[in-house]
């Protein structure tokens, strides 16, 4: 036992305090529940961008358990397209990819124990992992910026309820939040009102497509969903109308094709495997705020919410049946914060709404909040060189310095105006 304790001691303890580090990539023993330790434990990984100096701020690239462009051998190159040498930057490889985690929620007959998945991968072990590898590079005490985006942004989010003292400034761009959406009676899937008010046949089409049932809801979903990715904002109406009359002819060939185009097939492929059980986990806890008043209305689609329900139907099943207890994050708790906080929104955004978007920024007592002309992932301000801009200047510079407030004029062009 006394050698146990001595190993953990070591892992656990800074690695990085008046010291710099050669090596790249790094290991970490950590719970496999944090609030039951008869489970046993797991290894995390986690990556340098370069070199490690206690000259330099830290920076955590966060992301979730649907997100993999955090994956080992990474770190360097998402260094130097994010940010620049000024920084550490650390990227965490998410407890999603340890087999033993998904192994041991699996029974010999294949089927998946959903209580103990969801208890293991639920965001609570993400941001005990996120603060464990804190503590092993800087300390117990060692601050850190954050960085995060779409569902890695919401787990910013969720680890500043928790830990934020330890965060000098946070950046995260559309954090989906759908506990706002809720509070706020926002609807963020707009696809519907913004199809029908552009095209008034879509709606009776669409109910024609219903009554021939040639598809399932789940696949209809899906495509729709998947759509968003794949087209400009300014096609979406003409391709969602070219793909919604394949549909109604039942063209099973281009069907097929616009799966593979989507990435369909592999993502329900994948969905099925193992690696599908952290992914549905956190899906789940994404559409959570919204079951308190969901239900699917036959003859009107929306896409996002429902391709989020069907994706986690084994988590809400449970969760229906009293299996397990989800926790949410405290709001309140960031308003307490001196963290400073940047909130990058996209007004054309199908995932998070730019309206809690602003809710969100104003629970924080210091924050920036930017409002792009853009969509979930900022390929404007991407493709103008922006992105990455904003995201080092605001790390770099204390709040109101001349270089950020330069910046933020140069965005101006690509800022949402009503």
């Amino acid at each position: 036992m006394r050698n146990l304790l001595l190993i953990n001691f070591i892992l656990l303890s800074s690695i990085s305090i008046g010291q710099e580090t050669l090596n790249l990539d790094y290991s970490l023993i950590v719970p496999a529940d944090y609030s039951n330790p008869k489970l046993g434990q797991t290894t995390i990984s986690y990556e340098f961008g370069a070199t490690f100096s206690s000259k330099k701020p830290t920076i955590f690239i966060i992301a979730d358990a649907q997100q993999f462009y955090v994956r080992k051998g990474s770190v360097k190159q998402l260094q130097n397209s994010l940010f620049d040498s000024t920084f550490n930057v650390v990227g965490i490889i998410g407890r999603n990819n340890n087999d033993d985690l998904k192994n041991s929620v699996i029974d010999n007959k294949g089927d998946i124990n959903w209580t103990t998945a969801y208890n293991i991968f639920s965001w609570q072990q993400y941001v005990n992992d996120i603060d464990a590898v804190r503590k092993r590079i800087l300390g117990k005490n060692g601050r850190i910026l954050l960085y995060g985006q779409s569902g890695g942004g919401f787990l910013v989010h969720q680890y500043l309820s928790v830990f934020g003292r330890y965060v000098d400034k946070a950046f995260t761009g559309a954090a989906v939040n759908y506990s706002l959406d809720y509070e706020s009676r926002i609807n963020h899937d707009r696809f519907w009102e913004e199809t029908c008010n552009q095209d008034p046949t879509f709606q009776g089409r669409f109910s024609q497509l219903i009554n021939n049932n040639y598809f399932p809801r789940d696949l209809i979903a899906m495509l729709f969903q998947r759509q968003n990715f794949f087209v400009k904002t300014d096609s979406l109406v003409y391709e969602r109308n070219k793909l919604l009359n394949l549909l109604s002819i039942n063209d099973t060939s281009s069907i097929n094709d616009y799966k593979l185009k989507y990435q369909i097939k592999d993502i329900l492929s994948f969905y099925n495997s193992p690696d599908g059980i952290p992914i549905k986990v956190r899906l789940f806890e994404f559409i959570l705020p919204l079951l308190k008043n969901f239900k699917i209305e036959i003859y009107k689609l929306r896409p996002d919410i429902e391709n989020l329900y069907f994706s986690s139907l084994p988590l809400i099943e449970v969760f229906s049946k009293q299996q397990i207890k989800p926790g949410q994050m405290e709001f309140n708790n960031l308003h307490l914060l001196k963290t400073n906080v940047f909130i990058l929104s996209g007004r054309w955004d199908h995932t998070a709404d730019y309206r809690s978007q602003i809710a969100l920024a104003f629970i924080y007592t210091n924050h920036y909040l930017f409002i792009a002309n853009d969509n979930h992932t900022f390929i404007t301000l991407k493709n103008q060189g922006l992105y990455n801009k904003l995201l080092i200047e605001f790390f770099k510079y204390d709040p109101g310095d001349n270089n950020l407030a330069d910046l933020l004029t140069k965005c101006e062009p690509y800022r949402w105006k009503e």
